[in-house]
């Protein structure tokens, strides 16, 4: 990374003067200051240095997880040869841009990163703003977790919007993106919630009980089954319904046209939505 190449020069030169000030003369010390100075700002600015040279020169996306994509992901077989390239591109960026941890485990899996930047980038990629970076910290479980926020609910998903967290269960997560059909998407069902409160100035459709049961004919997903399955008291039905907007494309248009409509203009989904 650039930040990386810019610092090299400013800690050789300060063990440099270092050296000459230990063996040579204490007045060499002096000219260690802008060293360090310089290593400082370079550190500092670090990411804003990085994040400008992968916009003009961005990070390529792992083999295997272009392989994940192009044999997982129906909307990424579905976009047009420059399009793939933009939504790889956004998927590395994303990966780099953000801060990834596991929890209960050795380390972070690189496919479990891959599958977390594919759905973001999935719900985004109609829009300019795909970081969504007021949510920087993504915490992986092996299994359902309790959490500050709900400390007595074993759940799979949840976001914690004062310190900008999103937390999975990884197992969970893994089963909405290979098996949406059958699983629900709690990936996409939590960038949505993020997506709402990066950009609380849009107009969502309303879902009240009528529109609740609409959601299960789309998916055949009751209400309950989904409270449920995340293990939280409430869910977002507004949220639920963009996750089902991904994965049931034709089901939700036919059943509730207007509300596709809408969800369609607000993340500009006409020019790449995959079926």
């Amino acid at each position: 990374m650039l930040s990386k190449i810019l610092i090299a020069p400013f800690v050789i030169g300060a063990l440099v003067f270092l050296y000459l000030a230990w063996e040579v003369h204490a007045g060499y010390s002096i000219y260690m200051v802008p060293c360090v100075a310089g290593f400082m700002l370079v550190y500092l600015l670090s990411p804003q240095i990085d994040w400008w040279w992968f916009k003009y020169y961005p990070p390529k996306l792992h083999v295997a997880l272009r392989h994940l994509i192009n044999t997982q992901l129906p909307f990424y077989q579905n976009l047009a040869v420059g399009d793939k390239e933009r939504f790889r591109t956004r998927m590395a960026l994303y990966m780099h841009a953000n801060d990834f941890t596991a929890q209960g485990m050795d380390d972070m899996p690189l496919d479990l990163k891959g599958v977390i930047a594919a759905t973001v980038v999935q719900l985004t990629f109609g829009l300019e703003d795909f970081l969504l970076n007021k949510f920087e910290h993504i915490i992986v479980y092996p299994h359902p977790f309790p959490s500050p926020q709900f400390p007595d609910k074993w759940h799979i998903s949840e976001i914690y919007e004062e310190d900008g967290v999103l937390m999975f269960s990884a197992g969970h997560l893994m089963k909405g993106f290979f098996q949406p059909h059958q699983y629900f998407h709690i990936g996409l069902y939590e960038y949505a919630r993020v997506f709402r409160r990066c950009h609380p100035d849009a107009s969502w459709p309303a879902f009240g009980a009528d529109g609740w049961k609409k959601l299960e004919l789309v998916s055949g997903m009751p209400h309950e089954s989904i409270v449920k399955y995340i293990g939280l008291p409430e869910v977002d039905p507004v949220a639920v319904a963009v996750a089902h907007f991904f994965v049931f494309q034709e089901r939700f248009k036919a059943v509730m046209p207007q509300e596709y409509g809408r969800i369609s203009t607000i993340l500009n989904t006409e020019r790449a939505v995959g079926g």
